[in-house]
């Protein structure tokens, strides 16, 4: 699948945007990655290899018209963002997270211009495997992307800029040979069609954009011979995220439809998205956590706190409740009671269990959606999240 912003515009997806061919993730973009790079079938994001899409995806600042927060359909002053992807079953008529997916979970930090400046793609545990590094000009448009595995270049991808626009991609491998080029055709700013070559000159593949108030439509790619390779769609809700992809391959009578749907913050970017397969069921849900460069500035309210939080990457929870009692406990099991009180000035939370000896008191911080737990000395104790 091309990323639409390798091939032109970016998805919306979350992810990231896909990569044009192919790749990566979100950019393998999402843990579409299955589905958007009809290449590729192992599920991984933004594919360091980048092989056709992932470029475009990192190059998304293509015009001093956009950035990529605008690419990414992301709201306010995001800093941060950080995707765990589960996977997901109906239970009693509800759609709930199960264990964490084997890939498909991601990093994106932005700069203060909105611009991406750092991608990971993360494991189970959140360790990196590998991540982008962009660059940037005097007019915020991206120069470079260089991928580092192990902290080793593994490649780089250097565009051709004209009147704001990158005209041009040239991708290099660790040894700094050739490997691809991607020249891009705009409208405006957006790019309505390209060509990849490989590293003798020769076209791979070519592709056209259709837009619809400024966001990609319909994007047809065809083989080096110019015939029909495959073709994508995108149907869109009212906030610009993507609610249905369409996959249409004509040589083997392939067309599959894949939705989703999504849960909001307060500043309409998604914090849930439900992935659901071509027969309709739930696959996946995607969740986001996200930070915005003025979170520190927020007071927290006692609606902050009220709910079930998980410990990152652990079935220990702990939930509190609106009347400020609390349970902790394991998995279906309640191992603690009490009543729970915090100090808004001090950010301190105090657990006063019904056992005094296990009563405790933490430092707490906010970073987007998770609550972070530290000792009164500063030392990140545990770190929670919704789910």
């Amino acid at each position: 699948m091309a990323c639409s912003r390798l091939l032109g515009n970016s998805c919306g997806i979350s992810n990231s945007k896909c990569l044009f061919a192919i790749v990566r993730d979100e950019p393998r973009h999402c843990s579409y990655t299955k589905r958007y790079v009809p290449y590729e079938k192992n599920h991984q994001p933004m594919r360091k290899t980048l092989t056709f899409l992932a470029i475009i995806l990192f190059f998304s600042s293509c015009s001093n018209q956009k950035n990529d927060l605008d690419n990414y359909n992301l709201k306010g002053k995001v800093w941060k963002v950080q995707e765990t992807n589960f996977k997901a079953v109906e239970k009693f008529g509800k759609l709930t997270t199960e264990d964490k997916d084997y890939s498909g979970h991601s990093y994106y930090e932005f700069n203060e211009y909105g611009n991406l400046k750092e991608y990971r793609s993360l494991d189970r545990e959140g360790k990196t495997k590998w991540n982008n590094i962009f660059t940037y000009n005097e007019n915020n448009v991206r120069t470079e992307t260089t991928t580092f595995e192990n902290d080793k270049i593994d490649n780089k991808q250097i565009s051709t800029i004209e009147g704001n626009n990158v005209i041009e991609i040239k991708s290099y491998d660790n040894e700094g040979n050739l490997t691809d080029t991607y020249k891009y055709d705009y409208n405006g700013s957006s790019i309505t069609s390209g060509i990849i070559l490989n590293k003798k000159g020769k076209t791979t593949a070519t592709f056209e954009n259709e837009y619809s108030g400024g966001q990609l439509k319909r994007q047809i790619v065809k083989d080096s011979l110019g015939k029909l390779d495959y073709e994508q769609k995108y149907q869109r809700n009212d906030n610009n995220d993507i609610v249905a992809y369409t996959y249409s391959n004509p040589r083997d009578t392939i067309k599959n439809t894949y939705r989703h749907k999504y849960d909001y913050d307060d500043k309409n970017n998604w914090i849930k998205r439900y992935d659901f397969d071509k027969k309709g069921k739930i696959e996946n849900i995607i969740v986001r956590n996200i930070i915005y460069y003025d979170d520190e500035l927020k007071e927290r309210n006692l609606e902050d706190f009220v709910g079930m939080w998980f410990v990152m990457d652990d079935n220990d929870w702990i939930e509190f409740r609106k009347d400020k009692k609390y349970d902790s406990g394991y998995n279906s099991r309640v191992k603690e009671s009490g009543v729970w009180e915090i100090d808004n000035e001090q950010r301190i939370i105090t657990f006063r269990a019904d056992d005094p000896n296990d009563s405790k008191k933490y430092k707490f911080d906010f970073e987007g959606y998770q609550l972070v737990l530290y000792t009164i000395d500063g030392k990140e104790k545990m770190r929670l999240s919704k789910r």
